[in-house]
């Protein structure tokens, strides 16, 4: 009798900790395909009593269009020992609440084969998840917003700049004014980009430098037909510190090729490339088959504002190294890390 009580005693402090559980308990014989006991947790959760749980078949808690996930995972548990689904169970009152659920395959007591189901409530998990979804969103766009008025702000500067020119008459002076407008240019169109793009926190640069390079030509008045831009980008996306100091870079290194390389119309081509060297680092290559820089010149130390505001980008901004080929006209490597 002692020992008799101790068991009783046992089992009842076990049901105890059992129904006290937070996540539901579903014992399943998947001969019958009916449940053969559960916890409290169930019923409170549900709304359904005993007599109603012990009535109906699983599947008539879950709705039609999930049956079949349901004789999925049973299969699976079958065969593997183990599955898991998420699944919406329909309460007493017709309210779908969604679950995660971790199913064991078990032996009861005469050793047959049982799956024990327990079920995880995903509604808190769930309106957690839809808040942090919809504070991303709002950040988006706020951050869209950002890009398209720091974008409208430097087109209007680069338009009182247009105007200024009108009234410019020295040339060295209009020549000054009209580099500044393109370098301003260059940064409205990076934060065109960013707000245009899907992906707020990086742009295709290969999209941008092709805008670019069009803008240019067109500013400098070129036949494309005489010099042709070539632009080999692929597989890149910046992020906007990185991408602003490479397109001012561009800027100016295709600037000075479309203004210096080709004197008395002649032919060639201005080539922007940039590829992955490994999984941090790029390489940029801005080059020109035009007449070259003298020899005697060193991009270091010019006095070419351009060409110093080229080293300062490449050096303090993107921390990367720079080195010149002057074989075939004037060609830029530039590398340097990128975050991924």
């Amino acid at each position: 009798k002692r020992a008799e009580k101790g068991v009783k005693a046992q089992k009842k402090f076990t049901d105890n900790i059992i129904n006290s559980l937070v996540d539901t308990i579903y014992i399943l014989d998947p001969k019958s395909g009916k449940g053969i006991n559960w916890n409290e947790t169930l019923n409170k959760i549900s709304g359904y009593n005993y007599k109603q749980m012990n009535e109906y078949p699983p599947s008539h808690f879950y709705p039609p269009e999930e049956h079949k996930l349901i004789e999925e995972v049973v299969k699976t548990t079958l065969k593997k020992g183990r599955g898991s689904v998420e699944l919406n169970y329909i309460i007493a009152d017709g309210t779908r609440i969604p679950f995660e659920y971790k199913l064991v395959l078990i032996k009861d007591a005469e050793g047959k084969p049982c799956i024990c189901v327990v079920g995880r409530d995903l509604r808190e998990q769930k309106q957690a998840e839809e808040k942090i979804k919809a504070s991303l969103k709002e950040k988006e766009v706020l951050l869209q917003e950002v890009h398209h008025r720091v974008k409208n702000n430097m087109q209007l500067i680069s338009s009182l700049f247009s105007l200024q020119s009108g009234h410019i008459k020295d040339r060295r002076a209009l020549e000054i004014l009209e580099s500044s407008q393109n370098r301003v240019r260059s940064m409205a169109l990076i934060h065109e980009r960013f707000y245009q793009s899907k992906d707020m926190a990086r742009v295709d640069f290969a999209e941008y430098a092709q805008g670019l390079t069009t803008h240019l030509f067109s500013s400098y008045g070129i036949n494309t037909n005489v010099i042709k831009p070539h632009i080999d980008i692929k597989d890149v996306s910046l992020d906007i510190n990185t991408a602003i100091p490479c397109s001012l870079i561009i800027n100016e290194l295709v600037s000075n090729s479309l203004k210096h390389a080709f004197p008395k119309n002649k032919k060639g081509e201005i080539k922007i490339a940039m590829h992955p060297l490994n999984k941090n680092k790029v390489e940029l290559v801005v080059s020109d088959t035009g007449i070259g820089l003298p020899r005697e010149m060193d991009f270091r130390k010019t006095d070419s504002l351009g060409l110093h505001l080229v080293n300062l980008l490449a050096e303090d901004q993107l921390h990367g190294n720079i080195k010149l080929d002057r074989e075939k006209g004037t060609s830029f490597h530039i590398k340097f890390k990128v975050k991924r």
